[in-house]
């Protein structure tokens, strides 16, 4: 303990009534006493120091230059070589240090998976070859396209990888296959609203450069090469066809999401139902299914090797077994089409696997810490998605429950008891509905305040939902998983396919049975990312300290819950493309010019918390529309008019407070425009999407998409955009 440690606990201990004026440095020196004398501690707080370079990196409004975000390693590096026994000196710059990995991590990443991204609309003849497909609920092929020809296009300007909707029927192809087909792409979508989820930046890291859709079946001009990526991407596309042609209907489709990671095939209303009963969960592979097929192959093995004497009274059959689930868990990784949640997973399983092959703690702390530093550095990106929140959240939150003295001295009681057989059977049956209560609980707080501010939505019934599903797929589903992938190469998979199904269709059930509920699906309006920040924080204090000062992470937890609702919700949404129109009545409910496009109208209608449909929310008195435009007009609101030609611009400039249209304005006509605000096509071409605030003395406020969004890599304008942007400024 350094000397600024050991002053500080004398200043604790003693005891003598202090002045008021020394009680800061009371509370000062306690908390440096706090601090130093958890230094075991200290390790675990490093993936949050690099979730904080990384947060720091994506939140620029510019791209750094790859040499800063280095240089910026080195010196801090370099500081901490140089302060290394400098005591507290030491801590702060090894802190320094982690901030300045997850800031070069992340533009390192950015630049490594640099690609080309269309910068507008495209239409021709594609070649390229057949990366992965997947079925559609519709009937519809998605399929993963690396482009090796497109019409009109340099080799330069060619994403390395596009995504296409194949509606046709009868359409049969093989990944590895290379295809030729006319199709329509886009770049990928801005926000719906300014600081709305960014699909473009999501798609960025897997170097996805245009989305769109095939209107001519695709002809397969070369075979598949032989080489393994293609030979494992034929390998998950035959287990899913087979999965779901052998069991069926909504089950074979889940049945096949659990197995290979595919669920664009699963039916709408069993994904809303298990979203309401909170249990959408269980469709991403991630811990809860690594932990199950990794945890029920070492079991399987260690028991089969404890029932030979001969060699587990010789060998470490415990070893062996946990070798035999690590090699099983990768292979699960490979077939389940090694997403990010999974990724993840894999991670932390295979370090649980590795400890009890060095005979070290399976399940610590220490291990999540290590696997949260490897994501983070690997796939800095991911500390952006609610996977990430939500696996690490939960498995956290449980590690420090678990942990916690008072479920410890419970636990050893419970192993301590000297029951019968029927007795322990019972005590045993007893504390698995307890686990599953207990867990599913603590889970539920961790992930809760995630779920809400991803998805704008709460699961009032999640812990039921879970108490009826989780034995289901803990003790039938993945088990039979297991059983299905082994006996598959022997054709002899029928049986575990059937038992499988019938696990999946009772979970269906549950998942149907809670979501019909009244209030099982409570929508919420966004919360800011102040709320979300002081929750983790706060939750992350509570859970990584272990003595009497981590309760101070309850202060944070509640101003972040308190801070939940405060997020002010735009009073004029308009969308990029300016076809559609939210306005805020003075009830405070967004109405809508239209209720197409059906996607945004969606997004808007969430973040508000609002459950209408874009039909329902369409339907109003307050526009009144005729062949030249319309006009939205409330009491104690601005007027609003939305004009479609040019001879209603002049008018509706004189007579309306705001004035959107998706036709550009000329410059003439705005210059004598009366309107308070005015939004055109123009705008719309340089910002995207823009929200318009009101205040109460009725000045009008204006965010745009573009200039949150920044100029980063995937922020995609023209050079036309950059030079208007660089002239003018929004009005």
């Amino acid at each position: 303990m350094s000397i600024a440690a050991d002053e500080a606990v004398g200043l604790v201990a003693d005891r003598r009534p202090t002045p008021l004026a020394a009680r800061p440095a009371l509370a000062v020196g306690w908390l440096t006493a706090s601090f130093f004398g958890e230094s075991d501690r200290w390790f675990l707080w490093s993936p949050v120091l690099l979730g904080f370079g990384i947060s720091a990196y994506f939140g620029l409004s510019f791209e750094p230059p790859l040499w800063s975000a280095l240089a910026l390693l080195a010196a801090s590096g370099a500081g901490l070589v140089a302060l290394r026994h400098r005591g507290p000196s030491a801590v702060l710059a090894a802190a320094l240090f982690c901030v300045a990995i997850g800031f070069a991590a992340a533009a390192l990443r950015t630049w490594a998976v640099a690609a080309p991204v269309l910068e507008k609309a495209w239409t021709g003849e594609l070649t390229g070859r057949l990366v992965e497909t997947e079925l559609t609920q519709k009937g519809a092929l998605s399929v993963l396209i690396a482009p090796v020809a497109m019409q009109r296009l340099d080799a330069d300007a060619m994403p390395a990888r596009v995504r296409l909707s194949i509606r046709m029927a009868g359409v049969s192809v093989t990944p590895g296959e290379t295809l030729r087909l006319r199709a329509r792409l886009l770049p990928p979508p801005e926000p719906v609203e300014p600081g709305g989820f960014d699909y473009a930046r999501q798609v960025w890291f897997q170097s996805l450069g245009g989305v769109g859709y095939a209107f001519t079946a695709p002809v397969v001009v070369a075979a598949p090469p032989d080489d393994w990526a293609t030979w494992l991407a034929a390998l998950r596309a035959r287990i899913t066809a087979r999965v779901q042609t052998g069991i069926g209907g909504a089950a074979g489709a889940v049945s096949a999401a659990l197995i290979t990671g595919e669920q664009r095939a699963i039916p709408e209303t069993a994904v809303t139902d298990l979203r309401n009963a909170g249990l959408s969960h269980v469709l991403s592979i991630s811990g809860l299914h690594m932990v199950l097929f990794g945890g029920s192959l070492f079991w399987v093995v260690r028991a089969g090797l404890a029932l030979v004497p001969a060699l587990a009274l010789r060998f470490p059959v415990k070893k062996w077994g946990a070798a035999a689930a690590l090699l099983g868990a990768t292979g699960y990784l490979l077939i389940s089409g090694a997403e990010v949640a999974t990724q993840r997973s894999y991670i932390m399983i295979g370090l649980m696997f590795v400890a009890i092959l060095l005979d070290r703690p399976a399940l610590s702390m220490r291990n999540v810490a290590l696997a949260a530093l490897l994501v983070l550095v690997w796939q800095p990106e991911s500390l952006l998605g609610a996977s990430f929140h939500m696996s690490f959240a939960a498995v956290v939150a449980l590690i420090a429950f678990y942990e916690s003295p008072l479920i410890q001295r419970f636990s050893a009681a419970a192993r301590g008891r000297g029951d019968g057989y029927v007795l322990g059977l019972l005590r045993f049956a007893a504390n698995h509905v307890v686990g599953i209560l207990l867990t599913t609980t603590v889970a539920g707080f961790a992930t809760g305040a995630y779920a809400a501010f991803h998805f704008d939505r709460i699961a009032i019934y999640g812990m039921a939902g879970n108490m009826g599903a989780l034995p289901i797929v803990s003790a039938v589903v993945m088990p039979a998983a297991l059983a299905v992938l082994v006996l598959m190469p022997f054709g002899l998979e029928a049986p575990a396919l059937w038992v499988m199904g019938k696990g999946v269709d009772a979970m269906l059930w549950v998942a149907h049975i809670v979501s019909g509920w009244n209030g099982a699906d409570r929508m919420i309006a966004t919360a800011p990312m102040a709320s979300l920040v002081l929750v983790t924080l706060g939750g992350l204090w509570l859970a990584l300290w272990r003595k009497d000062w981590r309760w101070l992470g309850v202060a944070p937890l509640l101003l972040g819950f308190a801070l939940w609702g405060t997020d002010r919700r735009p009073d004029i949404l308009v969308d990029r493309d300016g076809a559609l129109v939210a306005i805020r009545a003075v009830d405070g409910a967004l109405t809508l010019t239209a209720a197409r496009p059906a996607y945004t109208a969606e997004q808007w209608l969430r973040h508000d918390g609002d459950r209408r449909t874009p039909a329902e929310a369409a339907k109003t008195k307050s526009i009144a529309c005729d062949a030249l435009g319309c006009v939205w007009r409330e009491e104690g609101r601005p007027v609003v008019a939305l004009p479609a030609t040019l001879e209603a611009l002049a008018d509706d400039c004189r007579k309306a407070d705001i004035v959107i249209s998706g036709i550009g304005i000329p410059r003439s006509l705005r210059a004598t425009c009366a309107a308070r605000t005015v939004v055109d096509y123009f705008d719309l071409w340089r910002n995207g999407a823009v929200a318009l605030y009101v205040a109460p003395d009725g000045s009008i406020t204006r965010e745009t998409a573009r200039e949150l969004r920044g100029d980063r890599p995937w922020v995609q304008m023209t050079e036309a955009q950059r030079k208007t942007l660089k002239k003018e400024k929004p009005q």
